[in-house]
């Protein structure tokens, strides 16, 4: 079923697994928490459950190249009147992930549009974008702590 994301994603999602398991990270466990990953973007990839964000965006980007990470990222909000407030930016696992969280109230853009032309431009430079609003972070970290 891994066979959309490469194997540095996968890599990718492993080392988070693990830091995110921290001393309870034993073989099994990560497989199991990886597979589950993977299969899930694979099949639904970032969900938006449908609610259009009034607030904040978080967008991850991941790429070999910040630079790369940064270009898609305002090429993206170009003219959609969505800012960047708050960015963060680190090297990890032969990754550059770069976390932006991004005002929505101003966007002239509805969310499934800002969430493809980020997606477009991350496609069409070789850097993979995840996008989720504010509301579906909520609830995730929620029903996670149910």
């Amino acid at each position: 079923m891994m066979s959309t994301l490469t194997e540095e994603q996968i890599r990718l999602i492993a080392q988070i697994a693990k830091e995110e398991l921290g001393e309870n990270a034993t073989l099994e466990r990560m497989r199991e928490i990886v597979q589950q990953a993977v299969e899930r973007l694979e099949r639904e990839g970032p969900k938006s459950y449908g609610v259009e964000p009034t607030g904040r965006i978080l967008a991850i980007l991941l790429s070999q190249d910040g630079l790369k990470n940064s270009r898609v990222l305002s090429q993206a909000l170009k003219d959609s009147g969505c800012k960047t407030t708050e960015r963060f930016e680190r090297n990890l696992a032969g990754f550059h992930v770069l976390l932006a969280v991004i005002d929505y109230s101003a966007c002239q853009d509805d969310f499934e549009t800002l969430r493809k032309k980020l997606s477009e431009a991350g496609n069409s430079a070789g850097v993979r974008v995840i996008v989720q609003s504010e509301e579906t972070l909520k609830r995730g970290t929620s029903a996670a702590n149910s």
